[in-house]
């Protein structure tokens, strides 16, 4: 048996009631039953129609939501890839002359109260192009949510619901006495997006597929030939293990995905060019953002955290850490990347090891002995600073602690690693010397984020969903890009036109800790551009929570770009009053290891 942590959540921590769901959790895979649909012969899915043309694309310097004209009723013509083009500037006649019916708010307006929202749109009248591209007609957009099916989700309004497998669900359809978290919480979803944000006379519609429970190559793209065939969808969110080939399929097709897309390269994106679009940021990007302050406030500074007492004030001589596990080839080639630049500002790294497993709380699989020979490794090297390159585990703290040694830990986040619940299962006496960067934001309580809000509003939604939703998946996060690019494309609704749109978004820092920076640069899909610093402290108490033990944020969650790191030693900037954040860390949950 093994505690693995599997899924990321959103920013936000999980409730008490939650957490002791959690230790007991969950998500445990069900046998497949009779519910299953016939599937497409894995055979078809080698038929794939020809890449979207490519000289149709528009990547325009970063600029400027304002000069889209996103309220156009005027005609466009057709560019050479058949999409007609995004409107012109200056040709905006439905804003502004109407009263407005979209409920936007603040000053300057925004669609809705999250800071992320795009610029207020309130009235649209005019010809919005009808049929644009497949999916999209003139009254409908085809959104299609795809799931892993036979699972088991707990702490919901209904104790522990079993997720279908191989079925559809039409979520303009009345609900249903059977519907489970998912398809609820979708729902809710589906109306404030509608309801909040610009779609110029369409109104999204949205599909959820629960697939069959396995995850095999061949049944990703079995699956996406299927839901092609079924749904026709214009963008597709997805939620699956193994989600690669089955995003490559749709993509092909010229499908456009939207998501939180964990440890993925620019190439995986730009492979498919205004097709694949990620809340999460890149892993070059996050290389960049580690390896920036690491350079700024590590390197070339003398021990400043160390539990070693002997190390304090020393020149700092470095072990490098990372994971050789192959289901994270991504976090492997961080740690490559990362290397690279740490080295080349002058790091002096005299020791190396490696991790058989990521993102394991506990596992059975080994009894630690590579922890144990690296720990020796290290501190027999003269190591006083552990840069650990991703790939969360428990063993190497473990191991430290049974050595006597407490170096110093700095630790690129990777999702798994700055969330205070995970934090929780290292050696705590080890951890309290350990620092990191994450992008993730700053977080308080669940009821607080925007996403529980957002879900309130609605009359139907129940607070013990809306808690569960908003802590542990990415549904709001992925779907506010994705109804962003909607808004931004304007009435001809394109991938061309969702990329002139995104690429249009100005890029500014974020002066709210609880937000991240979010644009996209020229041949960049990725949203989140800077991070924080966290400490640990096994006394202190994250917010909601009972049992000690969270990260605590260097300046409030002050954010910061790659490269624009204050010059200092990182240790300067902790204070007696920073406070806990709130992210709690991916779902965490059993399973055997075979």
């Amino acid at each position: 048996m093994a505690v693995a942590v599997r899924g990321r959540s959103a920013t936000t921590n999980y409730p008490p009631l939650m957490l002791a769901g959690l230790v007991m959790l969950l998500l445990l895979a069900v046998m497949p039953s009779a519910l299953n649909l016939p599937q497409t012969s894995p055979a078809e899915t080698l038929e794939y129609a020809p890449i979207p043309p490519e000289d149709d694309q528009i990547t325009p310097p970063v600029g400027n939501l304002s000069s889209l004209g996103l309220g156009s009723s005027s005609s466009f013509g057709a560019d050479p890839g058949g999409e007609p083009d995004v409107p012109a500037p200056g040709e905006a006649k439905g804003v502004g002359k109407n009263p407005r019916v979209k409920n936007c708010v603040g000053n300057p307006p925004k669609q809705t109260e999250d800071p992320l929202a795009p610029p207020c749109v309130g009235f649209y009248e005019g010809d919005n192009g009808g049929a644009t591209y497949h999916g999209v007609t003139r009254d409908e957009i085809r959104i299609l949510v795809y799931i892993e099916g036979g699972f088991t989700d707990c702490v919901t309004s209904k104790g522990c619901e079993e997720r279908p497998l191989s079925v559809y669900k039409d979520l303009d359809e009345p609900p249903q006495e059977e519907d489970t978290y998912y398809v609820r919480q979708l729902r809710i979803h589906q109306r404030h997006f509608n309801d909040r944000y610009q779609t110029y006379g369409r109104r999204a519609h949205f599909f959820a597929y629960f697939t069959d429970g396995t995850n095999t190559v061949e049944g990703r793209r079995a699956d996406a030939v299927e839901n092609l065939e079924r749904v026709k969808p214009f963008a597709v969110a997805t939620y699956a293990d193994n989600p690669d080939p089955y995003i490559e399929v749709m993509a092909r097709r010229g499908v456009m995905n939207f998501g939180s897309f964990e440890n993925k390269p620019a190439a995986f994106f730009s492979r498919f060019p205004k097709l694949i679009w990620s809340y999460l940021p890149s892993i070059e990007e996050s290389a960049a953002m580690y390896s920036s302050w690491v350079c700024s406030q590590i390197v070339n500074r003398p021990v400043a955290f160390s539990g070693n007492a002997a190390d304090q004030g020393k020149p700092r001589k470095f072990g490098f850490l990372s994971t050789a596990d192959p289901d994270f080839p991504g976090m492997q080639l961080f740690a490559k990347t990362a290397r690279q630049k740490i080295e080349k500002c002058g790091a002096e790294i005299v020791a190396e090891g490696t991790a058989p497993y990521a993102a394991y709380a506990a596992d059975t699989r080994t009894a630690g002995e590579e922890a144990t020979q690296n720990i020796a490794k290290f501190a027999q090297a003269g190591v006083t600073t552990v840069l650990w390159a991703q790939g969360y585990e428990t063993t190497h703290s473990n191991a430290a602690a049974q050595q006597n040694w407490r170096p110093e830990w700095v630790i690129a986040g990777d999702g798994y690693h700055e969330g205070y619940q995970t934090g929780k299962r290292q050696d705590q006496s080890v951890w309290d010397h350990a620092w990191a960067m994450t992008n993730v934001v700053r977080a308080g309580l669940t009821s607080e984020s925007y996403c529980y809000k957002s879900q309130r509003q609605d009359p139907s939604s129940n607070h013990q969903d809306s808690n569960f939703d908003c802590g542990l998946t990415s549904f709001y996060q992925d779907l506010r890009m994705l109804f962003t690019g909607i808004q931004v494309a304007g009435p001809k609704l394109t991938p061309t036109a969702v990329d002139r749109g995104m690429h249009a978004i100005p890029a500014i820092r974020s002066d709210d800790p609880g937000v991240p920076a979010c644009f996209y640069n020229p041949g960049d899909y990725t949203c989140v551009k800077d991070a924080m610093v966290n400490w640990w402290d096994s006394r202190s108490t994250a917010p909601g929570q009972q049992d000690p033990g969270c990260w605590k944020m260097v300046e409030g969650g002050r954010r910061y770009f790659a490269g624009a790191w204050q010059e200092r030693e990182a240790f300067t900037g902790r204070t007696a009053q920073d406070e806990c954040n709130g992210y709690a860390g991916p779902l965490l949950f059993y399973a055997g290891t075979g």
